[in-house]
C-alpha cells in the first residue's frame, strides 16, 4: 500500500559544499526520490525566524506532499541518511544546519516512539509549517489533537513569516 505523508525541510547556512539553503533542500528532495519517494507537489518557500529566537540566521522553509511503499520507520531512516549525506551536522539542540527534515503527518496515522513522534509534536505550534502545509492540503486535519489546520493558524500569531516569490 502506499502511505500518504508530509515532510517539512528547513535550512539557514550553507551547506559544506557552499550550497545556500535552498539549494540544500532542493538537493535533499531530489535524493529522496532516489529511495523511492516520490515528492507529488512542494510548497512555496517561507523565510521566518529561528524558534526559539536567537541570533542564529533566518530559516528557509517548504513542506512536502510525499508518497512511497515504505513505513513510517524506514522513511525517517532515509530521512537521517538524506540529512547526513548533505552535511547535517547535531552538536547541541536548536543549532544553525544546513538541512533539516521533519516528517510532518504520516497517513493521518499516530506514533510516538523514542526516535520519532508522529504527527510532529511541534507542527501545530510552528507558522512555518502550517502555511506551506494549508497550501498542499487545506482540509488537513491533526489526527491526535482533531483540529483543522486553519484552527492552528489562527492560534499561532506571533512568528514572523514572510512567503517568498521563488519556487
Amino acid at each position: 500500500m502506499k502511505n500518504k505523508f508530509f515532510i517539512a525541510f528547513g535550512s539557514n547556512k550553507n551547506s559544506p559544499e557552499g550550497f545556500c539553503p535552498i539549494k540544500n533542500c532542493d538537493n535533499a528532495i531530489k535524493e529522496l526520490s532516489k529511495f523511492n519517494i516520490n515528492i507529488v507537489k512542494k510548497s512555496s518557500w517561507y523565510l521566518s525566524e529561528p524558534i526559539p529566537k536567537s541570533t542564529q540566521p533566518k530559516f528557509y522553509n517548504s513542506v512536502a506532499l510525499c508518497y512511497a511503499h515504505h513505513s513510517v520507520d524506514k522513511v525517517l531512516k532515509i530521512i537521517k541518511i538524506v540529512e547526513q549525506k548533505f552535511g547535517r551536522i547535531r552538536i547541541f539542540k536548536n543549532m544553525p544546519r544546513c538541512i533539516d527534515i521533519d516528517i510532518i503527518s504520516f497517513n493521518k496515522n499516530i506514533k510516538n516512539s523514542l526516535l520519532l513522534t508522529v504527527p510532529h509534536p511541534r507542527m501545530h505550534l510552528r507558522k512555518f509549517v502550517l502555511l506551506p502545509l494549508l497550501e498542499l492540503d487545506s482540509n488537513w486535519s491533526h489526527p491526535l489533537l482533531k483540529k483543522n489546520i486553519k484552527f492552528f493558524l489562527k492560534k499561532v500569531k506571533y512568528q514572523r513569516i514572510k512567503k517568498l516569490k521563488i519556487n
